[in-house]
């Protein structure tokens, strides 16, 4: 007879799952449990390491399927696998770290502020791409007014404190930052309408914070968020039309021979 002896175990658990214990020569090789949604590498998503959660030896940043349940992370539903939709899970990527307090949404190891954190939600579109329309994976349209955390940093994009709504490592309101929101548009685009991508034009008269940058634009410096102060920039609403030859230069959605309250300071 081998010395090797195979056996499986089998215990029905309170959760209705299977426990399967693999035995070779009476040392157990492999366990595979309940809270096991890593493709059976035995250890649990809330404890694996996060470089490799479903085991297959491909990094997470690399792997275009992290749990490996045959759905490619694009167009998966639910990434972490855990029955609940990504779009209402509080922690999408199942590391015991809700979302809203995140650092690192997919789990890559990349910080999500970081310049080297190019696809923070780990859906395999790069987050400055024009096809990628929701950065931090919340089922929430970064230009919709319903989404007031573009990064899902926890910090809302027109607060003092977040000083780089798209999270992409850039300052908004530097010279470095040329597309605040993220969306693949310029901010000095004339097809870029909407700076802050918070869903209300950069023309509209609701629109009071074109770079959302906490500041209103009537006593913001650099109203644009271009990191050109007013008086110095040619361009001061970012809308891609120079002042010299722009119907509304501040981009208030006034005319400037009847604008009586311009933008900027």
């Amino acid at each position: 007879m081998s010395s090797t002896r195979r056996t499986s175990l089998r215990a029905a658990t309170a959760l209705g799952a299977v426990l399967t214990v693999i035995l070779a020569g009476g040392a157990v090789t492999g366990v595979a449990h309940a809270s096991d949604k890593s493709g059976g590498d035995g250890v649990s998503v809330t404890s694996d390491s996060g470089d490799d959660q479903d085991g297959d030896g491909i990094p997470e940043s690399e792997d275009a399927d992290d749990d490996g349940d045959g759905i490619p992370d694009a167009v998966d539903s639910d990434k972490d696998n855990d029955g609940v939709p990504d779009s209402i899970d509080a922690d999408d990527d199942g590391d015991g770290v809700d979302d809203a307090v995140e650092t690192d949404i997919d789990g890559d190891g990349l910080d999500d502020d970081s310049a080297a954190e190019t696809d923070i939600d780990g859906d395999q579109r790069a987050d400055d791409a024009v096809n990628e329309l929701d950065i931090d994976g919340d089922g929430l349209k970064d230009n919709s007014a319903a989404e007031t955390d573009i990064d899902g940093d926890g910090r809302a994009d027109n607060s003092a404190s977040e000083l780089d709504i798209d999270g992409d490592g850039r300052t908004d309101g530097s010279k470095y930052e040329y597309d605040i929101d993220g969306d693949g548009l310029k901010d000095t685009s004339a097809l870029e309408k909407d700076i802050d991508g918070d869903g209300k034009g950069d023309s509209s008269a609701t629109e009071t914070d074109i770079d959302g940058d906490g500041t209103s634009d009537a006593k913001d410096k650099d109203v644009d968020g271009d990191g050109i102060a007013n008086h110095a920039d040619s361009d001061l609403d970012g809308d891609g039309v120079a002042n010299a030859h722009d119907l509304d230069k501040d981009g208030d959605g006034i005319v400037n021979w009847k604008d009586s309250t311009p933008r900027g300071v």
